[in-house]
């Protein structure tokens, strides 16, 4: 018999009847907008609540996407032209496009081989017009908050937390997302957690709440459900981004799951990573806090970039079909977003590189804009771990990858 290599989407193998019930609560009910039905919606309400609790955090907000969730944080934050964010090479296109949106610039720094940003070339990047520092906790493990946040206290930079590829993390004993002004989640279906798409954020501002609040929703607030004028501060630009009912019930139900998910693939993860430590030319990334890192990939890294294509190219052929060599990793690499490399303008009227408030900040988003990451990318593969692998897929991983590494020309 052979042994199939499942796909990622973590939460959705652990989707069962308690999800399908409600959404049936949710349909019966009539309520699938979350502020009003023909009875009192509570799924949205209730993943908030329970996220307040799991997070640690004040205030949580339901938002319809994790693009959405940056983009209202970037309003919330007052993000726009003249304004500059530092963002790592290593990211996912939503991160950068937000920034661009808002008519600010996306300065990029270098990664380290945590394959997370580099605080020293964050320190580099700082200019006088570094408004927003946006560390991304990416492929499931955080990113050195000690160092990051001592960055951005010396210099007096907000932080805003990327935390798609790691809800439920922990940097030495605290939730990613809790160390910044704000830290935003992906629900989509290849996170830790899904609802299929939506997002999470969370702060302890009360300030930032409320104008993050007024933005995602008509640019004010509710009471009972109903708009109301908030105090002036947060009076804003609506963006339309409110989580829809359905997506909150099937959230609430998948984040009193959330550790059982993180558990089943830190396990299996570790199992892999034991397997493969013997093998001669082949390193891990380094974590900032093993204990913290969800599991949802394994990255390893070769002495050469051949090395790395012929074993990526070995592992699919045996069977690993959803594995890269991470400079062929799609949007995820600055260099492979063409509206970043090109500076494609949001409309013909112009774009955020022509504005006079931009005027000093004239970045390259080509290939070799950051390279000591180019070369990891170049030179390393990243595979995803499925979140309920049997003993013999996890033999079967081990097995690939060993051979393709050592077979590797």
């Amino acid at each position: 018999m052979k042994i199939e290599w499942p796909y990622e989407f973590p939460g959705a193998y652990w989707l069962d009847q308690k999800e399908e019930q409600a959404v049936i609560d949710v349909l019966r009910d009539g309520s699938l907008f979350r502020y009003y039905g023909l009875k009192k919606p509570g799924g949205v309400d209730k993943l908030e609540s329970l996220s307040r609790k799991f997070y640690g955090a004040k205030y949580a907000l339901g938002l319809n996407s994790g693009t959405g969730a940056l983009s209202s944080c970037l309003a919330a934050l007052d993000i726009g032209p003249g304004c500059e964010v530092i963002l790592p090479a290593f990211m996912w296109v939503a991160s950068v496009g937000v920034v661009v949106q808002r008519g600010a610039i996306p300065v990029l720094c270098e990664i380290d081989e945590s394959f997370c940003m580099d605080p020293d070339d964050i320190e580099r990047k700082i200019t006088a017009r570094t408004k927003l520092i946006l560390p991304i906790h990416m492929a499931g493990t955080p990113c050195d908050m000690d160092a990051i946040m001592s960055i951005a206290g010396k210099h007096d930079i907000p932080v805003l937390e990327d935390c798609a590829q790691c809800n439920g993390g922990d940097y030495k004993g605290k939730k990613v997302g809790t160390f910044g002004k704000m830290g935003i989640f992906s629900l989509q279906l290849n996170k830790n957690m899904t609802c299929g798409e939506g997002g999470i954020v969370i702060t302890d501002d009360k300030r930032l709440y409320y104008r993050l609040f007024s933005v995602h929703d008509m640019g004010l607030i509710r009471v009972d459900g109903r708009l109301a004028t908030p105090e002036p501060y947060a009076i804003n630009w609506g963006q339309g981004r409110r989580m829809a009912e359905l997506c909150g019930a099937v959230a609430a139900v998948q984040i009193v799951k959330l550790q059982s998910i993180l558990s089943s693939m830190r396990s299996s993860k570790n199992h892999i990573m034991q397997g493969l430590s013997d093998v001669k030319g082949l390193k891990f990334r380094r974590m900032n806090d093993k204990a913290g890192d969800t599991g949802p990939f394994l990255i390893i890294m070769l002495p050469e970039k051949d090395k790395a294509i012929s074993a990526a190219e070995k592992m699919k052929e045996a069977g690993l079909h959803n594995v890269f060599r991470i400079a062929d990793y799609g949007l995820h690499i600055y260099y492979n977003i063409p509206a970043l490399v090109e500076k494609v303008p949001l409309s013909s009227a112009g774009d955020p590189w022509k504005l006079r408030e931009n005027t000093d900040s004239n970045y390259d988003y080509n290939k070799g804009a950051c390279p000591r990451s180019d070369d990891l990318f170049a030179r390393s593969i990243i595979i995803p771990i499925p979140s309920r692998l049997t003993d013999e897929q996890e033999q079967l991983a081990i097995d690939v990858i060993s051979k393709a590494v050592g077979s590797a020309k």
